[in-house]
């Protein structure tokens, strides 16, 4: 709403003097008009990591007045638990995990009762059914005391006995609320009475902590995530990092004006964990991924390899080389004559990306804002999916006035910050990574090469018949346990019910009778999808409720829709149930499977339920799909 018509509607508007000020006038005139999204949006582009404490206060009171479930944000509970003070943290860390999807409710236990809380079964903790526990540590809450000169067996047994304390609070976290578990990383204090030997002696306190540090990865199981706190420190500056004044005062575990960091960095991380991270990075070409203009300069008139630009472009393409190979998903978006842009990547001896790594590769004159949708619709993820990269800002601008859903990054003048601003939003931070991850860009590289295909075709039919489609069907191995927890997080659009189960309660589901787990592999004669789809059923009667069906929205369309019922009904059949009863919830994104139910035979009996009479009803789908001979059978 403009200040005038805010006026003339008699809402008192102060003048701004400063862009904070403004923005949270703005925000306050926004939200009192019911338009929370664009208060929402204020307040969030005003939240940056590295402002002062004082300020992300202010924004954070600010947000309280917004109803975040109408912006369509992500409930969430966060139960942060600590020996330190932490109130003062609470209201910035819900700050910055609106700013990256989430509507959430975030607890401090009482001071100094972690171990309390979490081994006691009737305390508050478990009583506020939290879907993340934050094990907050610092430095000072690992005990790592050894002699100086202490021998290996000494200093060995004292990192053991660190992590095995951490050891017994995961798993009796696990057992009792089967949420996610954020640890954490502790930082390498900035002083140390032994100076360099701190660091250099194998007994010094920085080389015990680094140990602690590493032996704390390499225990961490399933549904444990670990929160590196020494990388936010040294980001923010290990001398600044811990203020003595606020310690001895009120134990304050780190600088006030260091909130924003660890917050945002935090609330990056559980984006990552729950689905929330995005997918795709879609790249401008000239000026962008070399210097100069291709079309203009030819192939060795550009700036690439040599010169401190060139090896500053150089620096930009391995970075984001190595995003793929973590499993982004790169697409071009260029004003350009196709055939000339990808003779840079074919041809130039110093380009280190290939037209091969890009899933996406458009290059023409048509405007970037419907060229991103035509790429969000090639690869079947949403537009809130992709993060946008271009030197020029009038094309950022247009993207960002068009396509409001689309992260836009801005780019420096000079390409060397190119690096740097990109990866400081965290757009893409994973909380894990695993084979599927390394091949998705692959998978999705695929599946357009399946349309290209699929264009050639009139009849339906005799398209998915030629793709020879074969899945294979397991349950919850150690294996295929995260992945599937990694699908159910990640799917918004084909997800019937939003059920967020994390590994350590898909773990604890796996175990009972009543409940079967389900995953889906996927294999045509393009190559192998990965896995593409789970389900979580549980047997009550003689119904089988659906209480999870993810799928990957890539293989929408070839018949797997079908398949997958038909797995449902041999697992019913098994389990002698007689009917099999799903849900679907309406969500902001998932109204892409709004009539799924009624298009494979399901008969609606409430608002969310639909049911399929397998004594009644001829359940006899249409699939292309073959079952692998190694796959699991119903009762498995």
């Amino acid at each position: 709403m403009p200040l005038e018509a805010a006026q003339a509607a008699g809402i008192t508007v102060m003048p701004a003097t400063t862009p904070l000020k403004s923005a949270l006038a703005e925000a306050r005139v926004a939200a009192l008009a019911g338009d929370h999204r664009h208060a929402l949006a204020l307040l969030l582009a005003a939240a940056a990591p590295e402002a002062d404490y004082v300020d992300l206060v202010r924004l954070a009171k600010a947000l309280d007045r917004i109803d975040l479930g109408a912006c369509g944000l992500r409930k969430l509970r966060v139960a942060l638990l600590a020996s330190h003070t932490l109130e003062h943290f609470a209201p910035v860390l819900r700050l910055f995990l609106a700013q990256a999807g989430f509507d959430a409710a975030v607890s401090v236990a009482p001071f100094d009762t972690v171990a309390a809380s979490v081994l006691q079964p009737g305390s508050a903790l478990y009583r506020d059914r939290p879907d993340v526990v934050w094990l907050f540590a610092t430095a000072r809450d690992v005990p790592l005391a050894v002699a100086p000169g202490a021998g290996m067996a000494e200093r060995d047994a004292a990192i053991e006995a660190a992590v095995a304390e951490r050891r017994m609070l995961w798993h009796r976290l696990a057992e009792a609320a089967g949420c996610l578990v954020l640890d954490t990383l502790v930082e390498l204090p900035a002083e140390d009475p032994f100076g360099n030997l701190a660091g250099a002696a194998p007994w010094g306190r920085r080389a015990m902590l680094r140990r602690y540090d590493a032996a704390l990865a390499e225990a961490a199981p399933t549904g444990v995530v670990l929160f590196d706190l020494d990388h936010v420190a040294a980001v923010y500056g290990r001398r600044r990092w811990d203020d003595a004044r606020w310690w001895f005062h009120s134990r304050h575990a780190f600088a006030l004006d260091a909130s924003g960091l660890v917050a945002h960095a935090a609330s990056r991380l559980l984006a990552g964990a729950r689905g929330l991270a995005k997918k795709c990075l879609v790249l401008d070409l000239d000026n962008t991924l070399w210097g100069g203009v291709i079309g203009d300069d030819g192939l060795t008139g550009i700036r690439l390899g040599s010169g401190a630009d060139g090896e500053a472009f150089v620096a930009f393409q391995t970075h984001v080389r190595a995003l793929k190979e973590r499993g982004v998903i790169l697409a071009a978006c260029s004003k350009n004559d196709a055939e000339t842009a990808a003779a840079v990547f074919r041809d130039h001896p110093d380009s280190v990306l290939r037209v091969e790594d890009f899933a996406a590769f458009v290059a023409n004159w048509d405007n970037k804002a419907d060229n991103l949708r035509d790429i969000a619709r090639r690869l079947n993820i949403g537009l809130d999916a992709l993060v946008f990269v271009d030197d020029n800002p009038m094309e950022r601008d247009i993207v960002r006035r068009h396509l409001p859903e689309v992260a836009v990054v801005d780019l420096p003048e000079d390409p060397s910050g190119y690096v740097a601003a990109l990866a400081a939003p965290g757009w893409f931070e994973p909380a894990a990574f695993s084979a599927e991850d390394a091949e998705r860009s692959r998978y999705y590289a695929d599946n357009a090469a399946r349309e290209a295909v699929r264009a050639r075709f009139v009849d339906m039919d005799a398209y998915l018949r030629s793709l020879e489609m074969v899945a294979t069907v397991g349950g919850a191995d150690p294996f295929h346990l995260p992945r599937m927890a990694q699908l159910i997080g990640k799917s918004n659009q084909f997800h019937l019910t939003g059920t967020r189960h994390g590994e350590a309660e898909l773990a604890a589901l796996a175990a009972r009778d009543d409940v079967t787990l389900r995953h889906i592999r996927l294999a045509d004669r393009f190559g192998d999808n990965g896995l593409i789809a789970c389900l979580v059923l549980r047997r009550d009667g003689g119904d089988l409720l659906v209480d999870t069906w993810v799928m990957s929205c890539r293989v929408l369309g070839r018949s797997v829709e079908e398949f997958t019922a038909g797995l449902m009904r041999d697992v019913a059949r098994a389990q002698g149930c007689t009917r099999i009863v799903g849900r679907y919830v309406r969500s902001a994104k998932n109204g892409l499977v709004a009539d799924l139910y009624p298009r494979i035979g399901f008969t609606r009996t409430s608002e969310t339920d639909w049911v399929l009479d397998l004594a009644t009803r001829d359940t006899g789908w249409t699939t292309w799909v073959q079952l692998a001979p190694s796959s699991d059978t119903p009762h498995a």
